[in-house]
């Protein structure tokens, strides 16, 4: 049995945890969002997976804290699936800080592999490469499910200058609190209250007009502008990281 938690900001993650579950048969799997599940709540199971997205060479603090709060004993095998937008090598190390915790709280890490989905901030990938992104994960996700069944265990050198980028990408942490600073609902917000239900770092408030108010905590995943019904939320200077038009995996 498996235990599939993860954390999909924009969907990406979340469109291939449903794709593993399904291959590996839904009746086997229980598949939990992240930021929502208490770690100290959770049940014992044979195997977990973690999916998660990329940030910066990374996994994102919301995960690193999941995975620091996760029991000791609960689970006899664990996985991780990390979502860039590449495969290279650049994205090597990225898991490298939640093995280090899962080793120590006894933890056998099994599947280590990163997959491929479009970029969800800056630029937007043309169609056909879009395209290509899904057609390649999602024949991953077929082996990395008969992976996870024969008890196959990733093999990979990560190589120096993979370890460096991961170092280098930390920077990204601070840079992400900075722009949710600049982050502000114009007047077409109807107060909805969507953005701080759903915030993963719980870094929106109501002002007292009703209205969100953003603090240091951002992670710049993106959920908060590209959920906005009313397309509300934007940040004062940084507009250049934001698809124009929004993002949506099912664009």
């Amino acid at each position: 049995m498996y235990t599939i938690i993860y954390f999909s900001p924009t969907g990406n993650t979340l469109h291939l945890a449903k794709k593993l579950a399904s291959n590996l048969g839904e009746n086997k799997v229980e598949i939990l969002p992240l930021e929502f599940t208490d770690p100290k709540q959770l049940s014992k199971n044979d195997h977990l997976v973690l999916m998660h997205p990329i940030h910066g060479f990374n996994a994102t603090r919301t995960v690193k804290r999941f995975v620091k709060n996760l029991p000791a004993g609960i689970y006899k095998k664990v996985s991780i699936i990390s979502v860039g937008c590449n495969t290279m090598w650049l994205n090597d190390a990225v898991s490298s800080d939640l093995r280090k915790v899962l080793v120590k709280k006894n933890y056998q890490v099994v599947v280590d592999e990163v997959l491929a989905m479009p970029l969800t901030f800056v630029m937007s990938f043309p169609e056909d490469a879009v395209e290509k992104l899904f057609d390649e994960s999602e024949t991953r996700i077929e082996e990395i499910s008969k992976a996870l069944e024969n008890n196959k265990k990733s093999e990979k050198d990560v190589l120096f200058k993979s370890k460096l980028m991961n170092f280098i990408g930390k920077v990204e942490d601070p840079a992400a609190r900075m722009f949710g600073l600049e982050l502000h609902a114009t007047k077409d917000c109807n107060s909805c209250r969507l953005c701080w239900n759903i915030c993963p770092e719980k870094n929106i408030k109501p002002n007292n007009k009703n209205k969100p108010k953003f603090g240091f905590k951002c992670m710049m995943c993106m959920r908060c502008i590209y959920s906005c019904p009313q397309e509300a939320i934007t940040p004062y200077i940084s507009k250049f990281m934001t698809i124009k038009g929004g993002y949506h995996i099912k664009k």
